[in-house]
């Protein structure tokens, strides 16, 4: 095999490096995965290393197959040892010898994430915690893994979570507590246990640590930018004694700080492996070059990384878009005449995309895409006004226009503890069927119908309903929903979703949106009509894929590409978004954007519309994102499209 032949310089630089520490920092499509592929290879046929003392951790199970593949057919030897693939895999193999260290039997179970939720839900009730304001199990077992896997400090962590909400941390520290009990009782672990109780494995037996580092002579970990601090510290101790350990990624690219990952572990790197060499992958063959030239002033701005340039090879091509649009429907209707025009040149519309920051920044173009009878497929598998929390607070819209939509007043009711369907089915018919909420005896009759536990929280919503008539609001239906969220729906989300944050940004944006609508009712029908339609386009049967574009948030599009790309709402206060700045300043958020650009192969385009409406009825003038400015005039060309 002649790898250089194979790999261009900085490739074959990285594959062939000597042992020791070794960072590669691999911009976007650069051929990492090539790369990481190659060094297996070139570890077995140039060094005669036995596949079986080399550890690959990745992130998911699909990126680990495919490269251990790859590699096999490179070598002709199996690399299936059960120890490489993700960290989870690899922490599951070496507790199954060892698990007694840490308490449990050989043969414990790990809980899949409904039986997870099931037995936090057990725990919770076994402490007859106060249900009113006390968090779901979906949303304490995501707080409790990220909690865990930062290796941070559980009571700060909870105290900063719910500090500004009527959930009292030190309950949610009983549950957690009787939970690890329950689990070790059981002789289960969770999927972030099998982490945790790996870490600790290894720290706490130095026996069994020297072992697998005696066994693992190299080490290579896949989008290092995307580890948590136990991931970081269990490679550490793992590699400590050989030191042949090479990372690969990019911390252009890391934007999941919510998920618990740390891009300084990247940015360390150096720090904790002393004489570590340094390998860049700066030779793009996916985009033009007029795309690279936007994505390397895109990030340029961003303090505290690793400074690279993308390079292209490909052939110029067509300079990126910048369209200036009047609004968000103005933006909707460019975009479906620009998808129309790249697919008479010959563009699947599967091989295009549009990306966003926010669901709620797709709701005019769903809107539009629906009127059109133009397909999509929208990549979270949930359109927007059919997501829950999008429902849910429209079912006080639908009960306020219609007493008689039972559907509508059983969800909202729902949404109250200790009421289920059969309780709310039952006050909906003991009511007569038809339930007035703008009438304040009725109210009063639900209030005393309902169980004693969800009475205080319905006192909170009276007021929004009585409003609806006493100051007329029919033509206002964002202030419903807006005065619903702030006396009720925020804090439920908080406490039912875990992230919340994300879903309070769309109800935002939905409040936003209503005041296209000189009624509620107006609205209502809008959504309703618009939701059949997109019902019927799914029903379709001579709908092929292939006809369908793509919609997707950024996060969900990373590691993609496509022959084009749409960016939408690139302004101020939208990308980046406010809360995000406000959080954590806009360094993240840039380098969601750098991931946005460099998804596209041969045309991109930044939509920036001018105006948006708000909640009082007014129009606020919104200015390009800053990282539209950010990049030079030269570099984009400039389209008007709808005003």
């Amino acid at each position: 095999m002649n790898f250089k032949k194979e790999l261009n310089e900085e490739q074959y630089a990285a594959v062939t490096a000597p042992d020791g520490p070794a960072l590669v920092i691999a911009a976007a499509g650069t051929g990492k995965t090539r790369t990481l592929v190659y060094r297996l290879a070139w570890l077995v046929k140039e060094r005669g290393l036995d596949p079986r003392n080399m550890l690959l951790l990745t992130f998911t199970n699909k990126a680990a197959g495919e490269m251990l593949e790859r590699a096999e057919r490179l070598v002709n030897r199996p690399f299936t040892s059960g120890y490489s693939g993700t960290f989870h895999r690899f922490a599951n193999r070496i507790l199954r010898s060892h698990a007694p260290r840490v308490g449990f039997d050989n043969n414990f179970a790990i809980l899949d994430a409904d039986d997870s939720k099931k037995l936090l839900g057990s725990c919770a009730d076994d402490l007859k915690m106060d249900k009113k304001h006390f968090p779901k199990p979906q949303v304490l077992q995501s707080i409790f893994g990220v909690i865990g896997g930062q290796m941070g400090d559980l009571a700060d962590g909870l105290a900063e979570r719910f500090e500004h909400t009527e959930v009292d941390f030190e309950d949610v520290i009983r549950v957690h507590d009787l939970y690890q009990k329950r689990k070790k009782e059981q002789n289960a672990m969770d999927f972030d246990d099998l982490l945790s109780y790996a870490l600790k494995l290894l720290e706490q037996n130095e026996q069994i640590l020297r072992f697998y580092q005696e066994e693992f002579q190299y080490i290579l970990v896949d989008e290092y930018q995307d580890t948590n601090a136990i991931q970081a510290r269990m490679v550490e101790l793992l590699a400590k004694v050989h030191q042949n350990i090479m990372v690969v990624g990019d911390d252009f690219q890391s934007i999941y700080s919510w998920r618990g990952a740390d891009f300084r572990n990247f940015l360390d790197f150096g720090r904790h492996y002393p004489g570590t060499r340094e390998f860049k992958l700066q030779i793009n063959y996916r985009s033009t070059p007029e795309i690279l030239e936007v994505a390397n002033a895109a990030i340029a701005g961003n303090p505290d990384q690793f400074q690279k340039e993308l390079k292209a090879v490909r052939p110029e091509g067509a300079y990126p878009v910048l369209a200036g649009l009047r609004d968000g429907s103005a933006q909707a209707r460019y975009i479906i005449e620009k998808v129309q025009m790249l697919r008479r040149e010959g563009i699947s519309p599967s091989d295009m995309c549009v990306l966003y920051r926010s669901h709620f920044h797709a709701m005019e173009l769903q809107m539009e895409l629906a009127r059109a009878s133009m397909p999509y497929i929208v990549t979270s598998g949930v359109r927007f006004f059919e997501q829950a929390h999008i429902k849910d607070v429209c079912t006080v819209l639908r009960i306020l226009v219609n007493p008689g939509d039972e559907l509508a007043f059983t969800r909202l009711l729902e949404l109250f503890p200790k009421v289920g369907k059969k309780t709310s089915l039952k006050i909906f018919r003991t009511l007569g069927g038809r339930v007035n909420l703008q009438r304040k005896e009725v109210c009063m009759q639900v209030e005393t119908a309902l169980p004693a536990a969800a009475r205080d929280e319905w006192k909170k919503i009276e007021p929004v309903f009585l409003a609806y008539r006493e100051e007329t609001l029919d033509a206002d239906p964002g202030e419903i929903v807006y005065r619903f969220n702030k006396a009720f729906y925020n804090e439920f989300m908080v406490e039912n979703f875990d992230n919340s944050k994300y879903r309070a940004e769309d109800l935002d944006g939905l409040i936003d949106f209503t005041t296209k609508f000189e009624t509620t009712e107006a609205f209502l029908s809008e959504i309703a009509l618009l939701s059949n339609l997109d019902a019927e386009g799914d029903t379709r049967t001579d709908t092929d894929p292939a006809d369908s574009l793509r919609l997707s948030t950024i996060h969900q599009a990373k590691g993609l590409e496509f022959k084009a790309v749409f960016v939408l709402f690139l302004c101020e206060s939208m990308f980046p978004g406010t809360k995000s700045i406000e959080e954590a300043g806009d360094s993240e958020e840039r380098r969601l954007f750098y991931v946005a650009v460099t998804r596209a192969e041969d045309h991109l385009f930044l939509c920036s519309p001018e105006v948006r409406r708000q909640r009082d009825g007014g129009i606020i003038f919104l200015e390009p994102s800053r990282f539209i400015n950010e990049i030079p005039p030269h570099l984009l060309q400039k389209d008007r499209g709808f005003f």
